[in-house]
């Protein structure tokens, strides 16, 4: 006869457990949780293979924009850029083909050339205007202590190229340097020179107060009173200027152009006529002859003028003889 052992409950269940445990290990092995894998590793976060190769084009691209855009403020603060860019702001046959330039960026090709103690800069620069965009070409050279705007051209949106120093109506010339031809002149072109025209203006009427009969002074005042858009002080000093030098096709541009503006076309047709008759292959001067004689209903010698400023590279002037000859 089997004898049962007298056992409580709670002992008989903390037996039950402690078998029941004993079972389900493996030999020689406590228990523990199990790590998210396999067992046998611990776990960690998988990194993206090969982060840091794609990480180094990205690095590469943003170093390079970084150091063409201070190429590009570099040449935009320098004084060639500077003088080439005034000549594009100024130049009429772009006018005439973009509206008023509002914006001129160093753009490419540009070169450098070096010759014994010269230094040729040829710049490209991105034209925008309020009737689109293009691009010009200045060529500068430096001698004798200062920058020289030797050649320059104009590409139209149509890719074709026209030269914009042969037969310029509007002098956009800087003023000469300082020599024993200028005398007292020369401060108040160091003045222009730096855009600084107020006190260019009063360095002319300095020279007007001690030769009242200098007609140079007269001009170049003409122009800073222009560049402070003082339009009726400049257009007295061109007329002083004619007066003084009756030669002298410049002034007679500028008076053409401010009375165009006006639209006094009569007078703006007189003022030009003049400035033919002291240089005859003045192309800017036929163009806008042209134009005033249009505005005052002389199509014909419009249409004349038109092509004799195209025979002689003004290339807004083909424009408008094709035009005309396609009835447009």
């Amino acid at each position: 006869m089997t004898t049962v052992p007298k056992m409580k409950l709670p002992d008989i269940l903390a037996q039950y457990r402690k078998k029941d445990r004993a079972a389900g290990q493996a030999p020689g092995k406590g228990y523990e949780p199990i790590q998210p894998g396999d067992g046998k590793k611990t776990y960690q976060p998988v990194k993206p293979k090969g982060g840091a190769t794609r990480t180094w084009p990205f690095l590469a691209v943003i170093i390079v924009i970084s150091i063409l855009f201070g190429i590009n403020d570099f040449i935009k603060d320098s004084e060639p850029f500077k003088m080439a860019s005034s000549f594009v702001k100024e130049n009429q046959q772009i006018k005439d083909e973009l509206g008023e330039v509002t914006e001129t960026s160093p753009w490419f090709p540009s070169s450098l050339k070096t010759s014994g103690n010269a230094v040729q800069l040829r710049l490209a620069i991105r034209v925008e205007g309020k009737n689109g965009a293009g691009k010009a070409y200045v060529t500068l050279v430096y001698l004798k202590d200062r920058w020289q705007i030797t050649d320059a051209s104009y590409e139209n949106r149509q890719g074709k190229v026209s030269p914009l120093i042969k037969g310029e109506a509007r002098d956009t010339a800087m003023p000469p340097a300082a020599g024993k031809n200028t005398g007292k002149l020369s401060a108040g072109h160091r003045f222009f020179k730096q855009n600084d025209f107020k006190q260019a203006v009063s360095e002319y009427n300095l020279v007007i107060q001690a030769d009242p009969n200098n007609s140079s002074a007269f001009y170049w005042r003409g122009q800073a009173y222009n560049k402070l858009n003082l339009p009726d002080k400049a257009r007295a000093d061109f007329v002083r200027t004619v007066e003084l030098n009756p030669t002298h096709a410049e002034a007679y541009n500028w008076l053409g152009w401010l009375s165009e503006k006006d639209n006094q076309y009569e007078a703006c047709i007189g003022y030009l006529t003049k400035a033919i008759e002291s240089k005859a292959d003045n192309s800017w001067s036929y163009y806008h002859r042209g134009r005033c004689n249009y505005h005052q209903g002389n199509r014909k010698e419009a249409a004349l003028d038109a092509e004799k400023a195209c025979k002689l590279g003004y290339q807004q002037a083909c424009n408008v003889v094709k035009q005309l000859k396609d009835g447009k």
